[in-house]
């Protein structure tokens, strides 16, 4: 977008100074069907121009607002997961069911969506690179407590509860990330106040575990 807006200015000054560069010579008036031609020739390459800015300028708004929802929607199945993991894994469990049985009969997942973040072109395209540096943290962190979880024979029945509370805290962890990008593309936060948050974010991460 940026260089379609620098190739109009550029064309837009070539025409001004066309027009205004000594319009009373003998040059002017004898190739004035030529002079004609040329700033006709500008102009549509200006007009094509701006075009191609504005419809690159609305393209990244519409996709940075698809992102948007994406992230919405995976919070939704974040926010699913999370509830799952408090009634059907450790609630039951508190409850005197066997937490072993359940994740046989059940097993945790990662929630939907989710996972496929890193391969989505418009999370390539529009994450910040230290948001999306914070996603490879969280979700190899979910997926390795969700293969521990898939080992139910080899843990015993407290360090299930333990990973499964791990996990609870990094389900916790991937939301607050996505909300930190949908108000940075929102408009609402800027990069730096985004890479602020982050670095709290993480390093509460860090020291609680």
């Amino acid at each position: 977008m940026l260089t379609y807006g620098i190739i109009s200015l550029v064309l837009v000054s070539v025409s001004l100074f066309l027009l205004n560069f000594k319009r009373e010579s003998l040059w002017r008036k004898n190739n004035n069907e030529t002079f004609s031609f040329v700033i006709s020739l500008i102009s549509t390459f200006t007009g094509l121009f701006i075009a191609l800015a504005v419809n690159t300028f609305l393209d990244n708004i519409n996709k940075k607002n698809n992102l948007v929802k994406l992230l919405n929607t995976t919070n939704l199945a974040i926010e699913n997961c999370q509830m799952k993991t408090k009634g059907m894994y450790l609630n039951t469990s508190n409850s005197g069911v066997n937490l072993t049985e359940t994740l046989k009969k059940t097993p945790v997942e990662l929630p939907k969506l989710y996972p496929q973040l890193e391969n989505n072109d418009l999370v390539n395209d529009y994450f910040s690179a230290n948001a999306f540096q914070a996603y490879i943290v969280c979700i190899d962190n979910m997926e390795t407590f969700v293969k521990n979880l898939a080992n139910v024979e080899q843990t015993n029945n407290g360090t299930k509860i333990e990973v499964l509370n791990s996990y609870l805290k990094y389900l916790e962890f991937a939301k607050r990330i996505n909300n930190l990008e949908i108000e940075r593309l929102d408009g609402k936060i800027t990069d730096e106040q985004e890479t602020n948050s982050l670095k709290k974010i993480v390093d509460q991460f860090t020291t609680s575990k």
